[in-house]
């Protein structure tokens, strides 16, 4: 019998996790991909339509639908990518027991899931904005765009390590780890331009990785998107590393405990 190549079983095992997540978050009722992409977009428009037309918010220099439509999707994705980690384990414990599957599979698994749906969201509601609204979405340096949400995945993957390792130390963390986002969607910069923030607390908010990565995103989204002292796009990727690396160091210290079934 052939013995098969480590990267053909991890792609296999890989495969299997997301067709299985798919399933379950979408097979659980009749036109699930519909509803699970028409709640996520209704959300996400519900809520560009209170901050852009009831409130009458705008961002000189560009549609303030955009601008809000690159901050709620991202910030979205990163949060359910840390969150959806952070359960990952519990959800597919009772696979363990096969010896191809590991827990850090499902990190991937859930971590490819949640960017598919997401960018299906994405595209829908940008589609929508461009075709009927005649309003211009494209993304003026694409390269810029794609290495500021990658950085943003690489810390939510890293936190969704952290917070996993904490849940099964502490499983009633996972409700103030939850709660953490909370204010997380007001300090960094989802809904209104950074540079609008008073001086005097700039500087606490700098520490935040997540308000770097969303103004980078905004930036190469824009053409003529001002430039905010202090943003940076080395300092959320040396945080998203060593996140990364505490995330991992973590996961393999308890990676015995993970695996009990």
């Amino acid at each position: 019998m052939r013995k098969r190549p480590t990267l053909e079983i991890v792609r296999d095992v890989l495969f299997a996790l997301v067709l299985r997540e798919m399933q379950t978050r979408l097979g659980a009722r009749r036109m699930g991909w519909f509803w699970i992409l028409f709640e996520s977009a209704a959300h996400i428009a519900i809520m560009m339509l209170i901050f852009s037309t009831i409130h009458g918010r705008d961002v000189p220099g560009m549609e303030y639908s955009v601008f809000l439509l690159t901050g709620l999707v991202p910030f979205f994705l990163m949060r359910n990518i840390a969150l959806k980690l952070m359960d990952a384990v519990n959800a597919n414990r009772a696979l363990f027991a096969y010896p191809n599957i590991r827990p850090f599979d499902t990190f991937v698994a859930r971590t490819i899931v949640e960017f598919c749906l997401m960018a299906c969201v994405y595209l829908l509601i940008a589609g929508f904005m461009a075709l009927w609204l005649d309003i211009d979405v494209s993304i003026h340096r694409p390269l810029e765009w794609i290495a500021s949400l990658s950085t943003g995945i690489i810390l939510s993957f890293g936190l969704g390590l952290i917070f996993c390792v904490i849940a099964e130390v502490m499983p009633n963390a996972k409700t103030v780890i939850r709660l953490i986002f909370w204010p997380l969607y007001f300090v960094s910069g989802i809904i209104f331009p950074i540079w609008a923030i008073p001086s005097q607390y700039m500087s606490w908010l700098l520490w935040n990785p997540y308000l770097h990565i969303f103004d980078n995103v905004r930036s190469a989204t824009f053409a003529h998107f001002p430039h905010t002292e202090g943003i940076s796009y080395l300092y959320p990727l040396e945080v998203a590393i060593i996140t990364l690396f505490l995330g991992i160091s973590l996961y393999w210290v308890r990676r015995r405990e993970l695996l009990a079934i």
